[in-house]
């Protein structure tokens, strides 16, 4: 018979204050609101302009609860992502990477727009055009 050595996890319970979550704690919330966003894409597609996304995400806190009530375990959520969405937790924590850098870019975006909305208020007839032209330089 081999003699086989099981292996033994690190007790971290010393870290006290400076201890952290497992891994798949931390993403919870990255794997459930990639969740809900891309069942949310999927049924938009379905029901076109029929869609509200202010009454799916209530039918969705039915169904799935709060991220923070953690409803599901992260093996549950998993296991619908794949069956839905053929998603693994790397992809969908790729997935919620990129959905905060489009939100971060729409923000920047806005920020922009209401800055030149600011400085395109006409102060002497073609002047507002150069200003927003100065304002773009500058928020660049």
């Amino acid at each position: 018979m081999a003699n086989t050595k099981k292996l033994s996890l690190i007790n971290d319970a010393a870290m006290g204050e400076y201890r952290i979550e497992a891994y798949d704690s931390r993403k919870y919330n990255a794997v459930f609101y990639s969740i809900r966003e891309l069942y949310g894409k999927v049924a938009q597609r379905q029901l076109g302009e029929a869609f509200d996304w202010e009454t799916f995400k209530q039918h969705f806190e039915i169904s799935f609860g709060k991220a923070e009530e953690r409803k599901y375990t992260m093996e549950q959520l998993l296991a619908f992502a794949k069956d839905k969405f053929d998603y693994s937790l790397e992809k969908l924590i790729e997935y919620n990477q990129r959905s905060w850098q489009r939100r971060e870019q729409r923000l920047k975006q806005q920020a922009t727009y209401r800055k030149l909305e600011l400085v395109e208020q006409p102060a002497t007839g073609g002047d507002s055009i150069f200003a927003a032209e100065i304002a773009t330089e500058e928020i660049a």
